[in-house]
């Protein structure tokens, strides 16, 4: 009787193993569950913020590089939330900015393009370890751009696929091609004492202060395109409510943004990527809006001219400035969906 009942609990746990067996690699080949969490990292020896969110974790890894600098981009939660459907869209609030700032205040050691881009490579490595990934996408904005084209040179196994918006090219483009428009206006105008003022005062673009001021005197930004200053007035109406809701870290964001940029200000003036980055050994896309004037889209069409990449393109959304990912956000998350998603799946991704 006792061998009777060990045969049957033995042949019982056999079948119960192979259920369980057959239960493992039938949720592993489904769908899995949404991921939504916070945490801090430890990249280049500093815990750094990040958000992880998606609606599964099976689609790839979109990481955004924040603009700015210091611009985090937590606060524009709601804009993102679309884009989690078709990706795991990862937020890094960068050494110097954000909540990582939070920790740190000015205290913040080594703000620099060099570490920061680095910190970015760790990021990416954690990224692909913890999400089951080979390679992730990563999307510069402005500022980030420079940091993720860094990031893609230093450690471009990681990556599936480069997208840039607000393609920055060189500071000396922005300030020649604002000088340019502002002395366009000022002859359009029939201004004659601004145009023998401008024409006497040009500002040198290895001079950042020359820069600001001119920029100031003649209100650069009114001639942003309108998507921008709208998007601009958004940001300054947003403020109240973030200070309201969340007074500590909305405090961060204000300070991380005049911390970090004062740090990376030598980088920025330093860069010059058609000299330095023509090289580019990942699928590379930039969406840029047409009419952007921070970082000029005729600059950025002669930049990807000399780009060499395995995969590359060049889309232009009409009617958008320089933040064309934040308003245009559902054709960006269109062009993000039908050319970018394919190629880094392909690639990986």
């Amino acid at each position: 009787m006792m061998r009777h009942n060990l045969a049957n609990w033995s042949w019982i746990t056999t079948v119960l193993l192979a259920a369980a067996a057959v239960a493992v690699t039938a949720k592993a080949q489904t769908p899995t569950a949404r991921i939504d969490q916070t945490s801090f990292v430890l990249l280049g020896g500093l815990e750094q913020w990040i958000s992880i969110r998606g609606d599964d974790r099976s689609n790839p890894v979109l990481l955004v590089v924040h603009g700015g600098p210091g611009e985090a981009q937590w606060p524009q939660a709601e804009i993102y939330k679309p884009w989690e459907k078709a990706f795991t869209v990862v937020q890094w609030d960068q050494r110097g900015a954000g909540h990582t700032f939070g920790r740190y205040g000015t205290k913040t050691p080594d703000v620099t393009l060099d570490r920061i881009s680095k910190d970015g490579g760790e990021l990416a490595e954690y990224l692909c370890r913890q999400l089951g990934k080979k390679k992730i996408i990563v999307l510069g904005h402005s500022w980030g751009v420079i940091v993720a084209t860094r990031m893609v040179q230093m450690r471009p196994s990681l990556f599936a696929a480069y997208v840039g918006t607000g393609q920055v090219t060189s500071w000396a483009a922005m300030v020649n091609t604002q000088y340019d428009l502002v002395l366009a206006k000022a002859r359009k105008d029939g201004d004659q004492a601004t145009i023998k003022e401008l024409e006497a005062n040009r500002p040198d673009p290895a001079n950042a202060q020359q820069y600001f001021s001119f920029s100031s005197k003649y209100h650069v930004r009114s001639l942003w395109p309108p998507p921008d200053q709208a998007w601009l007035q958004h940001l300054r109406s947003q403020l109240p409510e973030l200070q309201a809701s969340n007074p500590e870290q909305s405090k961060y964001l204000e300070e991380g943004m005049e911390f970090q940029s004062e740090h990376v200000l030598p980088d920025q003036l330093a860069t010059n990527l058609p000299k330095t980055a023509c090289e580019i050994d990942t699928a590379y896309f930039v969406i840029q809006g047409q009419d952007d004037i921070v970082t000029p889209t005729q600059a950025a069409i002669d930049y990807f001219q000399c780009v060499k990449a395995p995969k590359k393109e060049l889309i232009l959304i009409p009617n958008a400035g320089h933040f064309a990912f934040m308003t245009a956000a559902s054709e960006f998350l269109g062009l993000l969906k039908s050319k970018v998603r394919p190629v880094a799946v392909a690639r990986g991704g």
